[in-house]
């Protein structure tokens, strides 16, 4: 048992409450309740629990790092809450399998937080037996012990990758925050999606800060911003190379190049990263492979670069949420660029047919050093 108990979500989560007068009643639940009631809005009953914060990515810092989807739960009101029998879920239904059941003796101080991560079936650590989706929509709902919805929160899981909460907390409107699990929320500085840069955002729906693919060194094509964490997108920009990346995968981190032109090509002195910018400083990347001299790769061939400290390995890690590829030539100049979202490379993410031109596909089937196969 993980769930951590502290003094002051599109997912459904459900907190049901087999302690009726624990909760206050029915809590005045903020969305719609069993019945089909809209209760939307609705301010908590006095010593009603609320859904306060959740991330559906495993925090990279703090006292929950590591540990996996988190999800935090406030008391506002002036007593403490017995949540013993208590019950968390992602499903309406509370099927066995999507359901955590508060331990007997777990209460809730006032003013305080509680924070319950998903169970690691690896470690046996954890809690919930569920995750929230890191792409899709969910519904994360609180019940008490008459099936009285006690409080419930949609989320799109790409809005929560780093915190999805309520400011102010308890009965405030949810948005993206900065991750504050265990204390009070505070609302993020900047929001992607919005339509407008702020913070360090590169980039925001339309607004390119003015760049186009030329600006990046390359020949033309569409550059775009990626929805999630607003970042620049140069997948759709040509430099007219000849060797493009092929295939990618976000597990061990292998990373496939092709030479699709009729000769061999030289590729000393290259640089393949993860690292993306108008203007590359390779002085400043300690994180990249430089292809060492006498590198070549045949005509119509391909070359797997996985992930290590040896020669000719990539030191970078590929984030399954989300992350960029880009070969550079030895003049600096881009060859090829990719740009993936949350979860599309945990298989495979390939470009079909094979580039350069290809369009990039998830969950193609692995063949790495061949020919790219269709899902």
């Amino acid at each position: 048992m993980i769930h951590r108990l502290l003094s002051r979500t599109r997912t459904t989560l459900t907190l049901v409450a087999l302690a009726h007068a624990a909760c206050g009643g029915d809590g005045g639940g903020s969305e719609t309740d069993p019945t089909g009631s809209d209760t939307s809005g609705a301010p908590p009953a006095a010593g009603a629990l609320r859904l306060n914060e959740l991330t559906s990515k495993s925090p990279a810092e703090g006292p929950y790092a590591g540990m996996g989807d988190a999800i935090e739960i406030v008391n506002p009101g002036a007593e403490a809450v017995d949540l013993s029998g208590w019950k968390l879920s992602d499903d309406p239904g509370l099927a066995a399998d999507k359901t955590y059941e508060f331990p007997a003796g777990t209460t809730l101080a006032p003013g305080g937080y509680l924070v319950v991560v998903a169970f690691d079936e690896l470690t046996g650590a954890g809690d919930f037996p569920f995750g929230i989706s890191s792409t899709g929509a969910e519904t994360l709902s609180l019940v008490d012990a008459n099936q009285t919805l006690v409080d419930q929160v949609d989320v799109d899981g790409a809005r929560a990758l780093v915190s999805y909460c309520r400011v102010p907390d308890a009965d405030g409107e949810w948005g993206n925050c900065v991750q504050t699990l265990g204390a009070a929320n505070v609302v993020a500085p900047s929001t992607c999606g919005d339509g407008k840069i702020e913070g360090d955002e590169a980039c925001d729906g339309a607004d390119l800060d003015g760049l186009a693919c030329a600006d990046l060194g390359f020949a033309g094509g569409a550059l775009t911003c990626t929805a999630i964490s607003c970042r620049l997108d140069a997948t759709a920009c040509d430099s007219g190379a000849e060797v493009v990346i092929n295939e990618l995968e976000a597990v061990d981190d292998r990373i496939e190049l092709r030479n699709a032109g009729a000769a061999a090509a030289d590729l000393s002195g290259w640089i393949l990263t993860d690292r993306f910018a108008p203007a590359y400083d390779p002085a400043s990347d300690a994180e990249k492979l430089v292809f060492a001299p006498g590198t070549e790769l045949a005509p119509g061939g391909y070359l797997v670069v996985a992930k290590g400290d040896l020669a000719g390995q990539h030191p970078f890690g590929l984030a399954s949420d989300g992350d960029g590829v880009t070969l550079v030539r030895a003049d600096l100049t881009p060859a090829d660029h990719v740009t993936y979202g949350p979860e599309q490379a945990e298989i495979s993410y390939c470009a079909l047919p094979d580039g350069p031109g290809g369009a990039w596909t998830a969950d193609c089937i692995p063949t790495f050093g061949a020919a790219n196969s269709a899902p």
